[in-house]
Order: C-alpha cells, then structure tokens, then sequence
C-alpha cells in the first residue's frame, strides 16, 4: 500500500476496481498519465501503479485525485450524485479512548479532557439536545451572519474550489448553512467539498446525514473523518492539498468548538503545518460580557456564573459522564467559577466543577467543562501573531454577544 511515515489514517471504501475507475476517466478526460501527474503533483509511476491494481491510494492520494474535476471521481457510477466516504484518524480508537476516560473519573480527580465529553453516546446526545433547545436556536443559530461570511469567502477566492473543513463539526448544521451560502454564489455546479470532522461518533453521524441530505442535490461531495480536531497535526494529509492543485481551504470552528481549544497557541501552530498562505478560518466563539480584568463586573453579567451554579438545562450534559462511569457513585454537586486564566490577552472562562462522593473514598473533584469568552479586537491582535490576518469581524445575537472572525493565513 502506498503511504508515508507521516500518514495516520486509511480510507476504508476505496473500490476493489477503483484502478480500473481511475484509468477509464482518465481516457475520457483526455488526459495522458504525464498530463493527470503534473496536475495532481503525484508521480507518473504511482499513477500506473494505481490503474494496474498494484497499490491503493493513500488519503493524500484520493484528495489530489478527487480535486481533478475532469475525472468526475466524485460521481457514482449511475450519475445520480456524490460518492461517500467515511475517514478514520488512527488517533480514533473509542475503545481505547473509552476506557481512558473511565480510569480517569475512577482516579482522584482533575481536569477532564473536553473530547471525553462527546464519546459517550448519550452525552453526545444530551450535548446535540442542549445545542438544539428552541430558544438556543433562535437567539444565535439562526442568526449566525453566515450571507455575509459566504460573501467575503468568495471575494478571497477569486474564483478557484473550496475545501471547507468543519472541525469539531457536532450536527453539522452551522457548516451545512455556510457551503449552502457558497454554492449560491458560484457557478452551477459549485466547485465545493465539505469535510466534517468529530470524536463523537453520534455527533459525526448525525452532521454527515444532515450535510448530505442538504447538498446532494446540488452534487457537492460530504466526507466524514472520525478524530479529535486537537489533533490536527498528526494527520496532515487529511488537510494539506498540492501546491499544484488550485483550490483554497477553509477551516471552520462553530458553536463551542473553539472555546474547547486548551491552549490556542498550540493549536494554531499545528494548523499552520496543515494549512496554506491563503487559507482561510471562521470562528465563531462566545464574547466577553465585561473586560477580563473586572472579575466583579463579568460575576454580575455572567448567567453561567448565577448563584455559582451552572444552569439547569447544563445538568445532564455534565453529570452524565461522571453518573454512568464513577464507581459507587453517590453524589455530585456541581457549581461554576469564574477563571481569568487564560492564554488569549482579553479572554476569560467560566469553569464548571464537579465535587463527587463515593463510597468509603476522599471526595473528588473534577474540571468537567471551560466556556470561554473572548474579545474580538485582541483576539484578532493575537492571531496576527501566529500569522493569521483578521479579515473581517461580526457580532450577532442577543445584545451583541457572539461574534463571528474571519481571517487569512499569511
């Protein structure tokens, strides 16, 4: 199998005749192997090495041929819509990543790791109904500027394919809304592909159907990758593109994705190793509902922080882990506290903690979940440092208090 040291995934779907697929498309296309290999930056010999069934392409591989559009790859053989595939990150073992959670909340405590939060199926599920309460919905889904974001994405891309990468993607929604914004404004058909990123399998499943059942009709292809986006780094080649194939990336952070991020400026120096000048990123994040070094004035306009209790509707989302996996469980109690501890100048997080009894055991407690907020002009300051320019910002939502960046990797 061709591959390099640097790969971490495999794609599972690639078609027994996928050589002979190749090959035929390649002669209708009429384009000679020397001309498909300087197109893709693959070498002559991997080419026929492909077609002759003597080696299955990589990811890597797959992108640079999927980018081809002559080689319409991206149909199946019927010509009734997009092909599927699903990508699993080697980093993906649930097992494994199951039970680590399980030794974790059976240890004395600490902080869990927020990807812990989404790999229990019905957390997944008690996340996707938090995120999808009436209200929630109105005040700032709905109101997400995505006609605005769509329209300075195509201005940036004078012209050439999107690749949108939703990482940290939940149900998908926010990055189905968005490529459905860009595919109205370019030519029939959009020269577009979606690719959503996720730990949570309930949540991947779920943002795979929604994009696919949204953009089918318009024959814009969806993939599934199964992985943490903290780790983005490890696996490269689901993100970098060839120099010689012209298309412009886009990575989106919705919702809570970014304000999960640990330690941002670690997160976008593995970005930048799989990204290109060029390249684009949307976040979308919570803002600062009073200047981080007034912990008095963000206590009085902070919900979260109300009575220094989490709301009611964020229960069972952060007690459910620890209810299904704490051994001799007896009781929690949880409570939110204010943290001006962060690594973004003007950024602070409301932390919630969860103080567990059990049985004949000290008490434990346990960091269950950061919400950050941030201020958009330093949070742009700081990005310019870590070479990715602000582009254009956008506030949104009730009083202002979500915003929307969209910046330019240098």
């Amino acid at each position: 199998m061709e591959t390099t040291a640097a790969e971490e995934v495999f794609v599972p779907d690639v078609p027994p005749n996928f050589g002979q697929l190749l090959q035929s498309r390649r002669v209708e296309a009429n384009l000679t192997i020397a001309a498909l290999a300087k197109k893709t930056g693959l070498t002559r010999n991997t080419i026929v090495n492909i077609e002759q069934g003597s080696t299955t392409p990589s990811p890597q591989t797959m992108r640079r041929l999927l980018a081809v559009k002559a080689l319409r790859l991206l149909e199946t053989g019927t010509g009734e819509g997009p092909s599927v595939e699903a990508w699993f990150t080697k980093a993906y073992n649930p097992i494994d990543l199951i039970d680590g959670m399980t030794a974790l909340l059976n240890g004395p405590g600490g902080r869990i790791e927020q990807t812990y939060l989404y790999l229990d199926p019905r957390s997944a599920v008690d996340y996707f109904v938090l995120c999808n309460t009436a209200e929630y919905v109105a005040a700032y889904r709905e109101k997400i500027p995505h006609d605005q974001i769509a329209e300075r994405i195509i201005k940036e891309s004078k012209g050439v394919g999107l690749d949108v990468d939703g990482l940290g993607c939940g149900d998908g929604k926010s990055e189905t809304a968005l490529i459905q914004r860009l595919a109205d404004r370019m030519p029939e058909p959009p020269d577009l592909q979606l690719y959503l990123l996720d730990i949570s399998h309930v949540l991947l499943s779920e943002g795979y159907r929604t994009a696919l059942n949204s953009l089918a009709p318009r024959r814009i292809p969806v993939f599934g990758i199964h992985g943490s986006f903290t780790d983005i780094s490890k696996n490269p080649v689901l993100f970098a593109h060839p120099l010689t194939v012209k298309r412009l990336r886009v990575f989106t952070l919705y919702g809570g994705t970014f304000g999960n991020i640990n330690d941002e400026p670690w997160f976008f120096q593995d970005l930048e190793a799989c990204s290109q000048p060029g390249d684009l990123l949307v976040i979308d994040c919570q803002l600062v509902r009073a200047p981080a070094d007034q912990p008095e004035l963000i206590r009085a306009a902070e919900p979260l922080l109300k009575n220094g209790q989490p709301p009611e509707t964020h229960h069972k989302f952060l007690t459910g882990p620890l209810k299904r996996h704490c051994e001799g469980l007896t009781h929690i109690k949880l409570r939110s506290v204010l943290s001006p501890h962060c690594l973004v100048p003007g950024s602070y997080a409301i932390e919630f903690w969860g103080d567990v009894e059990v049985e004949y055991e000290p008490k434990r407690r346990f960091l269950i979940q950061r919400v950050k907020r941030y201020d958009l002009d330093k949070l742009s300051t700081f990005l310019s440092t870590l070479g990715w320019k602000t582009l254009q910002t956008w506030k949104y939502g009730p009083g202002k208090l979500a915003g929307v960046l969209l910046a330019q990797r240098q």
